[in-house]
């Protein structure tokens, strides 16, 4: 017997269609990582396998699992945001399946994330898997690990799930984690070289050098409560923890030093925030003079116009901001709430240098055909450097999948390919006055529209230069299937 393999399972082409092989990025699992890192640090014998970085099919992972028959094998549903670990359930389920046609050892595997720890139960049927870990799983995975090799009561395991004699078993995870007392990823197993960033990441005369590339973080968990939003669900409650600076920058050392990275991402939901770390960010990149390229989300009222120069002089060329709509009624009514003018965030930003990705929703409760061309008027007033149109869906553990399931907006999925944005099987919320359907076909015309329109591709080429707008006209070639859209024609 050989150890824990952690992996994750390859959803990509089932999610990501025809922009799966050359514009979908590679990131790195950060979960992936920092529990490689943790059970390591255990003296556990530990083996990672990123299916997607490796270019592994889920039979080609199970094969590698059956030859290594690992003591025990932990299946992460997660991927680079909270919302994937529902979407990446396609991946896992059909792992498993794989798992049990070329016999890899039966009581030897758990799924861990976000979507099984509010969906346990259903997880564990699904799957057919063992255990599930809920919550953030540091002491359940080890104490998993120990009780397959040693022995002992799993009865005594925080943060685990699992049928007992046809009965479902759950048990309370233990307190978070102090995020300073977690080692860092082990970026020498990871490999930065594996990875790419994201398309617009690279707009300029470097488009095509999209690796090596890395992701980092310096809090988890998010204070504000919006309806849509799953980041919390792994966390069990909304809390915001912060790693320290050091120790954050002490990361990127390694990665600039020993790996030669240049492109970061900056993981947390929120990271531009008016408190004093973010500051001690900047001395202490500042200090290093690394020539950075860095992107990282915001609200529009969390930053600062000093804060934001600042942040562009140590590298942070681009900025996610989480607009969702331009209309305040359709933002007030998912409780998210805002304290600031979207156009005077804007002219700040663009003030400072920095790129804006505009991140909207279509098909939240109140839109209608008059909000959605509101949205479509403001990005074209403004013009973003990127855009991402998402349809709104309803994600389990989030407030707004239990008002919609109790109020019969929608039935209880029966499959998870259609929380993937570009499968063929995307089928999101309605509104009150949209359907499905109806949804998201206007997020497709609105991304179309935008990234073919005349006036757009200008400013690319413009901003970033002619191979930029090349790329982007080639990207727009690309079309995705959709099920729902040609069973509604």
């Amino acid at each position: 017997m050989n150890g824990l393999y952690l992996v994750t399972a390859n959803s990509k082409k089932k999610l990501y269609a025809g922009t799966a092989n050359t514009l979908a990025a590679i990131a790195p699992n950060i979960p992936l990582g920092i529990l490689e890192a943790y059970m390591s640090a255990q003296g556990v014998p530990t083996v990672m396998i990123d299916a997607e970085a490796e270019g592994l099919s889920n039979a080609e992972l199970a094969n590698r699992l059956q030859q290594a028959q690992p003591d025990l094998v932990c299946v992460l549903a997660t991927g680079a945001n909270p919302s994937a670990s529902t979407m990446t359930m396609v991946g896992v389920i059909d792992l498993f399946e794989q798992m049990r046609r070329v016999g890899v050892a039966a009581g030897a595997a758990c799924v861990w994330g976000g979507h099984p720890t509010v969906l346990p139960e259903r997880t564990l049927r699904e799957t057919g898997a063992d255990f599930v870990i809920l919550g953030e799983g540091f002491d359940a995975l080890s104490q998993l690990y120990a009780w397959r090799t040693q022995g002992g009561d799993k009865r005594q395991i925080p943060g685990l799930a699992y049928f007992e004699n046809a009965r479902f078993v759950q048990q309370a995870p233990p307190p978070l984690a102090a995020l300073d007392d977690l080692p860092r990823i082990n970026w020498d197993k990871m490999n930065p070289a594996r990875y790419r960033a994201h398309n617009w990441h690279c707009f300029g005369e470097e488009i095509d050098q999209r690796s090596p590339y890395a992701i980092i973080w310096t809090n988890q968990g998010c204070p504000y409560p919006c309806d849509f939003c799953s980041v919390n669900n792994v966390f069990g409650q909304r809390k915001f923890r912060f790693r320290s600076m050091e120790n954050v920058v002490a990361e990127i050392d390694d990665l600039v030093q020993n790996h030669g990275v240049r492109r970061l991402k900056i993981l947390d939901e929120l990271f531009a925030i008016k408190h004093p770390r973010i500051d001690q960010f900047c001395d202490l990149l500042e200090e290093r003079g690394y020539d950075l390229d860095m992107w990282c989300f915001a609200r529009i009222d969390s930053v600062t116009p000093q804060m934001l120069k600042r942040l562009k002089r140590v590298g942070v060329n681009w900025i996610a901001y989480g607009f969702e709509s331009f209309d305040e009624s359709i933002v007030a009514s998912t409780n998210k709430r805002v304290s600031a003018q979207a156009q005077e965030t804007i002219d700040m930003t663009r003030e400072a240098g920095i790129h804006i990705c505009a991140d909207v929703i279509v098909g939240l409760w109140e839109d209608s055909v008059q909000s959605v061309r509101r949205t479509r008027d403001f990005l074209f007033k403004n013009q973003f450097e990127w855009v991402n149109v998402y349809p709104a869906f309803a994600y389990p553990g989030t407030p707004m999948y239990d008002a919609y399931l109790r109020d019969g907006v929608i039935s209880t999925p029966t499959s998870w390919d259609a929380y993937g944005l570009y499968s063929d099987a995307c089928e999101p919320a309605p509104t009150k006055h949209l359907s499905p359907a109806q949804v998201l076909a206007l997020r497709d015309e609105l991304f179309n529209d935008y990234f073919r329109s005349p006036e757009i591709l200008r400013m690319l080429e413009n901003t970033f230069g002619v191979k930029t707008r090349r790329h982007v006209e080639q990207m727009m070639q690309i079309s995705l299937p959709r099920k729902l859209l040609q069973d509604d024609a």
